[in-house]
Protein backbone atom coordinates (compact mmCIF):
# COMPACT_ATOMS: atom_id res chain seq x y z
CA UNK A 1 0.00 0.00 0.00
CA UNK A 2 1.31 3.42 -0.95
CA UNK A 3 1.83 5.76 1.97
CA UNK A 4 0.73 9.34 1.35
CA UNK A 5 2.98 12.08 2.70
CA UNK A 6 1.23 15.17 4.03
CA UNK A 7 3.21 18.35 4.70
CA UNK A 8 2.32 20.95 7.31
CA UNK A 9 3.96 24.36 7.34
CA UNK A 10 4.26 25.57 10.94
CA UNK A 11 4.82 29.33 10.76
CA UNK A 12 5.65 31.34 13.88
CA UNK A 13 6.14 34.90 15.01
CA UNK A 14 9.56 35.83 16.45
CA UNK A 15 10.15 35.16 20.14
CA UNK A 16 8.15 32.65 22.16
CA UNK A 17 6.14 31.29 19.16
CA UNK A 18 9.43 30.38 17.45
CA UNK A 19 10.54 28.36 20.45
CA UNK A 20 7.18 26.62 20.77
CA UNK A 21 7.10 25.75 17.06
CA UNK A 22 10.60 24.29 17.10
CA UNK A 23 9.91 22.25 20.24
CA UNK A 24 6.59 20.71 19.11
CA UNK A 25 7.37 20.04 15.42
CA UNK A 26 8.88 16.56 15.75
CA UNK A 27 6.36 15.39 18.35
CA UNK A 28 3.50 16.83 16.29
CA UNK A 29 4.65 14.88 13.24
CA UNK A 30 4.74 11.61 15.22
CA UNK A 31 1.36 12.22 16.84
CA UNK A 32 -0.36 12.95 13.53
CA UNK A 33 1.28 9.95 11.83
CA UNK A 34 0.09 7.64 14.62
CA UNK A 35 -3.41 9.16 14.77
CA UNK A 36 -5.92 7.39 12.47
CA UNK A 37 -8.35 10.29 12.78
CA UNK A 38 -5.83 12.74 11.36
CA UNK A 39 -5.52 10.90 8.10
CA UNK A 40 -9.02 9.59 7.54
CA UNK A 41 -10.72 12.77 6.37
CA UNK A 42 -11.19 13.95 2.85
CA UNK A 43 -11.39 17.70 3.40
CA UNK A 44 -10.15 20.08 0.71
CA UNK A 45 -8.94 17.24 -1.46
CA UNK A 46 -5.64 17.08 0.38
CA UNK A 47 -6.16 14.51 3.11
CA UNK A 48 -4.40 11.21 2.85
CA UNK A 49 -5.50 7.77 3.84
CA UNK A 50 -5.49 6.29 7.30
CA UNK A 51 -1.80 5.43 6.96
CA UNK A 52 -0.65 8.89 5.92
CA UNK A 53 2.81 10.05 6.96
CA UNK A 54 3.00 13.62 8.22
CA UNK A 55 5.94 15.99 7.89
CA UNK A 56 6.07 19.27 9.80
CA UNK A 57 8.27 22.05 8.49
CA UNK A 58 8.94 25.05 10.74
CA UNK A 59 9.12 28.45 9.06
CA UNK A 60 10.09 31.52 11.08
CA UNK A 61 8.91 34.07 8.53
CA UNK A 62 6.30 36.40 10.05
CA UNK A 63 3.41 37.85 8.05
CA UNK A 64 3.15 41.65 8.12
CA UNK A 65 0.21 43.11 10.03
CA UNK A 66 -2.67 44.76 8.22
CA UNK A 67 -3.57 48.41 8.87
CA UNK A 68 -6.07 47.13 11.47
CA UNK A 69 -3.28 45.30 13.32
CA UNK A 70 -4.38 41.77 12.32
CA UNK A 71 -2.50 38.85 10.73
CA UNK A 72 -3.93 38.17 7.22
CA UNK A 73 -3.34 34.42 7.23
CA UNK A 74 -6.57 33.29 5.56
CA UNK A 75 -6.19 35.81 2.74
CA UNK A 76 -2.66 34.62 1.96
CA UNK A 77 -2.88 30.93 2.92
CA UNK A 78 -3.29 29.68 -0.67
CA UNK A 79 -0.30 31.70 -1.87
CA UNK A 80 1.84 30.50 1.04
CA UNK A 81 0.92 26.82 0.61
CA UNK A 82 1.45 26.79 -3.15
CA UNK A 83 4.73 28.67 -2.88
CA UNK A 84 6.21 26.27 -0.32
CA UNK A 85 4.61 22.99 -1.32
CA UNK A 86 2.61 22.54 1.88
CA UNK A 87 -0.72 20.78 2.22
CA UNK A 88 -1.67 22.76 5.33
CA UNK A 89 -0.38 25.86 7.07
CA UNK A 90 -0.64 26.58 10.80
CA UNK A 91 0.42 29.95 12.19
CA UNK A 92 1.47 30.47 15.82
CA UNK A 93 1.29 34.04 17.10
CA UNK A 94 1.63 35.81 20.44
CA UNK A 95 -0.62 38.68 19.31
CA UNK A 96 -3.85 38.66 21.38
CA UNK A 97 -6.97 38.53 19.19
CA UNK A 98 -10.65 39.21 19.86
CA UNK A 99 -13.72 37.76 18.16
CA UNK A 100 -17.31 38.63 19.11
CA UNK A 101 -16.01 40.61 22.07
CA UNK A 102 -14.22 37.58 23.54
CA UNK A 103 -10.63 36.41 23.68
CA UNK A 104 -9.91 34.30 20.59
CA UNK A 105 -8.05 31.01 20.85
CA UNK A 106 -7.87 30.08 17.18
CA UNK A 107 -9.37 30.47 13.74
CA UNK A 108 -9.48 27.74 11.09
CA UNK A 109 -10.63 27.37 7.48
CA UNK A 110 -10.97 24.12 5.54
CA UNK A 111 -11.14 26.01 2.22
CA UNK A 112 -7.84 27.75 2.91
CA UNK A 113 -6.44 24.65 4.65
CA UNK A 114 -5.09 26.98 7.30
CA UNK A 115 -5.33 27.62 11.03
CA UNK A 116 -4.10 30.38 13.33
CA UNK A 117 -3.37 29.76 17.03
CA UNK A 118 -3.16 32.59 19.59
CA UNK A 119 -0.61 31.31 22.12
CA UNK A 120 -1.31 33.77 24.99
CA UNK A 121 -4.90 32.45 25.17
CA UNK A 122 -3.46 29.05 26.18
CA UNK A 123 -1.97 30.57 29.33
CA UNK A 124 1.53 30.50 30.77
CA UNK A 125 1.80 26.81 31.72
CA UNK A 126 1.91 23.57 29.68
CA UNK A 127 2.06 25.75 26.59
CA UNK A 128 3.83 23.25 24.34
CA UNK A 129 1.54 20.36 25.26
CA UNK A 130 -1.60 22.44 24.75
CA UNK A 131 -0.32 23.81 21.46
CA UNK A 132 0.41 20.33 20.13
CA UNK A 133 -3.03 19.02 21.08
CA UNK A 134 -4.77 22.04 19.62
CA UNK A 135 -2.92 21.81 16.30
CA UNK A 136 -3.93 18.14 15.99
CA UNK A 137 -7.58 19.08 16.63
CA UNK A 138 -7.37 21.88 14.05
CA UNK A 139 -5.88 19.61 11.37
CA UNK A 140 -8.80 17.23 11.92
CA UNK A 141 -11.18 20.19 11.59
CA UNK A 142 -9.61 21.26 8.31
CA UNK A 143 -10.06 17.75 6.95
CA UNK A 144 -13.64 17.31 8.16
CA UNK A 145 -14.81 20.83 7.27
CA UNK A 146 -15.02 23.86 9.52
CA UNK A 147 -18.79 24.25 9.24
CA UNK A 148 -19.15 21.81 12.15
CA UNK A 149 -15.59 21.63 13.47
CA UNK A 150 -13.64 22.15 15.63
CA UNK A 151 -16.17 21.03 18.20
CA UNK A 152 -16.27 22.78 21.55
CA UNK A 153 -15.33 19.58 23.48
CA UNK A 154 -12.28 19.01 21.27
CA UNK A 155 -11.17 22.60 21.71
CA UNK A 156 -11.73 22.44 25.47
CA UNK A 157 -9.70 19.24 25.75
CA UNK A 158 -6.81 20.86 23.90
CA UNK A 159 -6.97 24.23 25.69
CA UNK A 160 -7.37 22.81 29.18
CA UNK A 161 -9.96 23.82 31.76
CA UNK A 162 -12.29 26.75 31.26
CA UNK A 163 -15.28 27.77 29.19
CA UNK A 164 -15.00 27.38 25.42
CA UNK A 165 -17.39 28.68 22.77
CA UNK A 166 -17.32 27.92 19.07
CA UNK A 167 -18.24 30.66 16.58
CA UNK A 168 -19.42 28.99 13.34
CA UNK A 169 -18.61 30.39 9.90
CA UNK A 170 -20.66 33.22 8.43
CA UNK A 171 -22.17 33.39 4.97
CA UNK A 172 -19.12 34.89 3.26
CA UNK A 173 -16.52 32.26 4.17
CA UNK A 174 -15.94 29.02 6.06
CA UNK A 175 -13.71 30.47 8.78
CA UNK A 176 -14.61 29.08 12.19
CA UNK A 177 -13.43 30.55 15.50
CA UNK A 178 -12.96 29.29 19.04
CA UNK A 179 -13.28 31.93 21.75
CA UNK A 180 -12.73 31.74 25.50
CA UNK A 181 -15.41 33.65 27.43
CA UNK A 182 -15.37 34.46 31.13
CA UNK A 183 -13.10 36.05 33.71
CA UNK A 184 -11.04 32.91 34.30
CA UNK A 185 -10.05 32.82 30.63
CA UNK A 186 -9.14 36.51 30.75
CA UNK A 187 -6.82 35.79 33.66
CA UNK A 188 -5.29 32.93 31.69
CA UNK A 189 -4.87 35.24 28.69
CA UNK A 190 -3.21 37.80 30.98
CA UNK A 191 -0.71 35.21 32.23
CA UNK A 192 0.03 34.21 28.63
CA UNK A 193 0.56 37.84 27.63
CA UNK A 194 3.03 38.37 30.47
CA UNK A 195 4.95 35.24 29.51
CA UNK A 196 5.09 36.37 25.87
CA UNK A 197 6.48 39.73 27.02
CA UNK A 198 9.27 37.83 28.81
CA UNK A 199 9.86 40.05 31.87
CA UNK A 200 13.54 40.70 32.40
CA UNK A 201 14.30 41.70 28.81
CA UNK A 202 13.53 45.25 29.90
CA UNK A 203 16.76 45.40 31.94
CA UNK A 204 18.87 45.43 28.77
CA UNK A 205 17.07 48.61 27.66
CA UNK A 206 17.48 50.28 31.06
CA UNK A 207 21.25 50.62 31.03
CA UNK A 208 21.22 54.20 32.39
CA UNK A 209 18.61 53.30 35.00
CA UNK A 210 20.62 50.30 36.21
CA UNK A 211 23.85 52.32 36.23
CA UNK A 212 22.28 55.11 38.31
CA UNK A 213 20.77 52.60 40.73
CA UNK A 214 24.05 50.73 41.17
CA UNK A 215 26.07 53.92 41.64
CA UNK A 216 23.66 55.36 44.21
CA UNK A 217 23.38 52.07 46.08
CA UNK A 218 27.17 51.65 46.20
CA UNK A 219 27.52 55.23 47.36
CA UNK A 220 25.20 54.45 50.28
CA UNK A 221 27.34 51.49 51.34
CA UNK A 222 30.18 53.86 52.29
CA UNK A 223 28.18 56.22 54.52
CA UNK A 224 27.92 55.50 58.24
CA UNK A 225 24.63 57.41 58.42
CA UNK A 226 23.09 54.77 56.11
CA UNK A 227 24.48 52.05 58.34
CA UNK A 228 22.82 53.50 61.43
CA UNK A 229 19.59 54.15 59.59
CA UNK A 230 19.37 50.56 58.33
CA UNK A 231 20.11 49.30 61.84
CA UNK A 232 17.27 51.39 63.28
CA UNK A 233 14.63 50.34 60.72
CA UNK A 234 12.48 47.26 61.39
CA UNK A 235 11.98 44.51 58.81
CA UNK A 236 8.30 45.45 58.13
CA UNK A 237 9.32 49.08 57.59
CA UNK A 238 12.13 48.05 55.25
CA UNK A 239 9.68 45.86 53.31
CA UNK A 240 7.30 48.80 53.02
CA UNK A 241 10.12 51.00 51.71
CA UNK A 242 11.00 48.32 49.13
CA UNK A 243 7.39 48.14 47.96
CA UNK A 244 7.14 51.92 47.63
CA UNK A 245 10.34 52.36 45.61
CA UNK A 246 9.56 49.39 43.32
CA UNK A 247 6.06 50.77 42.68
CA UNK A 248 7.45 54.29 42.15
CA UNK A 249 10.03 53.20 39.57
CA UNK A 250 7.51 50.95 37.79
CA UNK A 251 4.95 53.76 37.59
CA UNK A 252 7.59 56.20 36.37
CA UNK A 253 8.73 53.86 33.58
CA UNK A 254 5.14 53.27 32.44
CA UNK A 255 4.09 56.93 32.46
CA UNK A 256 7.31 58.53 31.21
CA UNK A 257 7.74 56.08 28.31
CA UNK A 258 4.10 56.10 27.22
CA UNK A 259 3.44 52.42 28.00
CA UNK A 260 -0.10 53.04 29.26
CA UNK A 261 -2.82 52.09 26.79
CA UNK A 262 -5.38 54.89 26.69
CA UNK A 263 -8.98 53.73 26.32
CA UNK A 264 -10.20 54.41 22.79
CA UNK A 265 -13.32 52.28 22.52
CA UNK A 266 -15.72 51.73 25.41
CA UNK A 267 -16.83 48.41 23.87
CA UNK A 268 -13.30 47.00 24.10
CA UNK A 269 -12.42 48.55 27.44
CA UNK A 270 -11.55 45.15 28.93
CA UNK A 271 -8.91 44.69 26.21
CA UNK A 272 -7.19 47.91 27.22
CA UNK A 273 -7.50 46.82 30.85
CA UNK A 274 -5.79 43.50 30.08
CA UNK A 275 -3.10 45.28 28.08
CA UNK A 276 -2.40 47.68 30.94
CA UNK A 277 -2.45 44.87 33.50
CA UNK A 278 0.11 42.94 31.43
CA UNK A 279 2.23 46.10 31.20
CA UNK A 280 2.12 46.66 34.96
CA UNK A 281 3.06 43.05 35.72
CA UNK A 282 5.81 42.94 33.07
CA UNK A 283 7.42 46.20 34.17
CA UNK A 284 6.92 45.40 37.86
CA UNK A 285 8.59 41.98 37.55
CA UNK A 286 11.48 43.55 35.65
CA UNK A 287 11.97 46.17 38.37
CA UNK A 288 11.79 43.49 41.08
CA UNK A 289 14.45 41.51 39.22
CA UNK A 290 16.65 44.60 39.00
CA UNK A 291 16.09 45.25 42.70
CA UNK A 292 17.10 41.70 43.70
CA UNK A 293 20.22 41.78 41.50
CA UNK A 294 21.16 45.17 42.95
CA UNK A 295 20.60 43.93 46.50
CA UNK A 296 22.82 40.89 45.87
CA UNK A 297 25.63 42.98 44.37
CA UNK A 298 25.52 45.50 47.22
CA UNK A 299 25.53 42.71 49.79
CA UNK A 300 28.72 41.24 48.32
CA UNK A 301 30.21 44.74 48.06
CA UNK A 302 29.41 45.46 51.70
CA UNK A 303 31.05 42.22 52.83
CA UNK A 304 34.14 43.00 50.77
CA UNK A 305 34.56 46.63 51.83
CA UNK A 306 33.31 46.89 55.42
CA UNK A 307 34.95 44.76 58.09
CA UNK A 308 32.76 43.32 60.81
CA UNK A 309 34.73 45.01 63.61
CA UNK A 310 34.42 48.45 62.02
CA UNK A 311 30.72 48.05 61.30
CA UNK A 312 30.17 46.85 64.86
CA UNK A 313 32.03 49.88 66.29
CA UNK A 314 29.73 52.19 64.31
CA UNK A 315 26.52 50.39 65.25
CA UNK A 316 27.49 49.82 68.88
CA UNK A 317 26.83 46.06 68.91
CA UNK A 318 28.27 42.85 67.43
CA UNK A 319 27.24 42.30 63.82
CA UNK A 320 26.20 39.29 61.76
CA UNK A 321 25.26 38.60 58.15
CA UNK A 322 21.80 39.92 58.98
CA UNK A 323 23.27 43.40 59.50
CA UNK A 324 24.97 43.28 56.10
CA UNK A 325 21.70 42.14 54.52
CA UNK A 326 19.89 45.00 56.24
CA UNK A 327 22.44 47.54 55.07
CA UNK A 328 22.41 46.34 51.45
CA UNK A 329 18.61 46.21 51.59
CA UNK A 330 18.33 49.91 52.39
CA UNK A 331 21.07 50.79 49.89
CA UNK A 332 19.22 48.85 47.17
CA UNK A 333 16.04 50.80 47.95
CA UNK A 334 17.87 54.11 47.65
CA UNK A 335 19.53 52.99 44.43
CA UNK A 336 16.23 51.83 42.90
CA UNK A 337 14.66 55.19 43.63
CA UNK A 338 17.59 56.95 41.96
CA UNK A 339 17.16 54.66 38.96
CA UNK A 340 14.07 56.64 37.97
CA UNK A 341 16.31 59.62 37.20
CA UNK A 342 18.73 57.50 35.22
CA UNK A 343 15.89 56.03 33.15
CA UNK A 344 15.33 59.47 31.59
CA UNK A 345 18.46 58.89 29.53
CA UNK A 346 17.29 55.52 28.16
CA UNK A 347 15.63 55.32 24.75
CA UNK A 348 11.81 55.40 24.87
CA UNK A 349 11.57 53.22 21.77
CA UNK A 350 14.02 50.65 23.15
CA UNK A 351 12.05 50.44 26.38
CA UNK A 352 8.77 49.92 24.52
CA UNK A 353 10.33 47.22 22.33
CA UNK A 354 11.74 45.43 25.37
CA UNK A 355 8.49 45.64 27.35
CA UNK A 356 6.24 43.99 24.76
CA UNK A 357 6.60 41.08 22.43
CA UNK A 358 7.31 42.12 18.87
CA UNK A 359 3.78 41.70 17.54
CA UNK A 360 2.10 43.68 20.31
CA UNK A 361 4.68 46.43 19.86
CA UNK A 362 3.88 46.59 16.13
CA UNK A 363 0.14 46.78 16.81
CA UNK A 364 0.55 49.55 19.41
CA UNK A 365 2.73 51.50 17.01
CA UNK A 366 0.08 51.17 14.29
CA UNK A 367 -2.59 52.36 16.73
CA UNK A 368 -0.47 55.36 17.78
CA UNK A 369 0.16 56.29 14.14
CA UNK A 370 -3.56 56.03 13.40
CA UNK A 371 -4.41 58.27 16.36
CA UNK A 372 -1.81 60.82 15.31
Amino acid sequence: MTTTTMRIGLMADPGLPEKVAESVAAELSRELSNDPGAGAGAGAGAAGGAGARWEVEVSLGALPLTSEGEIPLMERACEIRDGRGWDYVVYLTDLPRVQDGQSMLCEVSSAARAALVVLPALGAYRLRRRTRKLVVALIRSVQEGTVDFPSAPAAREAAGHGAVRRVPPGRKDDVSYVVLPGRWNRLRLLSGMVRSNRPGRLLSALSSCVAAAAATGAFGIFYASIWNMSDALSVPRMAAISGVVIAALSAWLIVYNGLWNRLRDAADRWRAGLDNAATIITVGLSVVLMYMVLWSVLFVLGLAVITGDFLGSQLGHPVSLFDYLHLSWLAASLGTLAGALGSNFDSDESIREATYNRRVHERRRLADDYQD
